[in-house]
């Protein structure tokens, strides 16, 4: 059973845990000064994992919008595109890229209108439109839903700041995020079996955030270099980060053959996956997987293996659209 936060100390938690500068260690939630001018830019999680009601199906998920309702509004943004970048080729650039927009909220309905576009190389079509809420079908198989849900990351941060001195106490009880969820054919997604995901967002063409793997910027990136970060390109992580991924990782496992190993592992930043395997973490993500669990075992070569919470607070579903219902 896991610990609880009272209700009344949450605010002055949120800003001690969450915006303190560099402070943390929490997947990707507010990772950067510059999104954290609006949430509904920023990235938390991305998934990818053997769809659980299509069995010939691959379900992508990127959360944005940290704590919704509570530091940003709980839509989507209107000038904002989310894209999911899938490398078919291992070279770490894009050959697909799903791009998701949103217009205003109708006041009426609470719903915001989505279009999805498909973009091959310069080339862009329309995918599928619809409204949030409503599972809309994309062109060539598969569909996507686009709304408010739990946020399915679980992780003791404030055990974390209190030097890893952890209780069990989820954090991110009772937070929720905007949520786009899809489903596609694994021949849709791609011809082969291996690829990748990243998440990313931009505004007015320019890239404000990305993801991959959960923490990569959180934790090995120092504060500095945050925003440039964001805005860079994951095939060029290595050229970019490679060194100052690989003194972090010896600094945090005290073993700095193993910090160079574990680098070319972890960069650069995109969620690889065999889509025909169903295992998990580090094949690309589950929404179940304890990630959290899994990276503190990886980065301090097992000095830490968890931080005692061991699972969502609202149970995930076997049906699409996969993420629990929001508080």
């Amino acid at each position: 059973m896991k610990n609880r936060i009272p209700r009344g100390s949450l605010l002055p938690l949120l800003f001690f845990a969450l915006l303190a500068p560099g402070a943390a260690f929490a997947s990707d939630h507010l990772d950067a000064p510059s999104i954290m001018l609006d949430g509904r830019m920023d990235i938390n999680d991305i998934y990818i994992f053997q769809s659980t009601d299509a069995p010939d199906s691959t379900a992508m998920i990127m959360t944005v919008n940290p704590l919704a309702g509570i530091l940003s509004p709980s839509t989507f943004s209107t000038v904002t595109a989310y894209n999911f970048d899938i490398d078919r080729n291992g070279d770490a650039v894009p050959d697909l890229t799903l791009i998701v927009r949103f217009g205003p909220l109708d006041r009426k309905t609470g719903q915001q209108q989505v279009t999805v576009r498909y973009k091959f190389g310069t080339s862009t079509v329309l995918a599928g439109n619809g409204l949030t809420g409503q599972d809309i079908s994309l062109r060539g198989g598969g569909r996507l839903r686009a709304d408010l849900f739990d946020d399915p990351f679980f992780f003791d941060l404030l055990g974390f700041h209190d030097g890893f001195q952890f209780t069990g106490m989820d954090f991110f009880e009772g937070f929720n995020v905007s949520g786009i969820v899809i489903e596609m054919p694994r021949t849709r997604v791609a011809g082969v079996n291996n690829i990748s995901l990243a998440g990313r967002t931009t505004v007015n063409g320019f890239q404000k955030d990305r993801v991959g793997r959960p923490a990569i910027n959180t934790v090995l990136i120092p504060s500095s270099m945050k925003d440039m970060f964001n805005m860079s390109t994951p095939d060029r992580d290595f050229v970019n980060y490679g060194m100052t991924v690989r003194d972090k990782i010896a600094a945090l496992s005290g073993d700095p053959d193993y910090a160079a190993a574990l680098t070319m592992v972890l960069l650069p930043d995109v969620l690889t996956f065999d889509q025909s395997s169903s295992a998990g973490f580090l094949n690309g993500r589950k929404l179940d997987d304890d990630v959290i669990d899994a990276e503190l075992g990886l980065l301090t070569k097992g000095a830490l293996t968890t931080d005692l919470v061991d699972g969502n607070d609202r149970m995930f579903t076997s049906q699409f659209p996969f993420l629990a219902p929001p508080h």
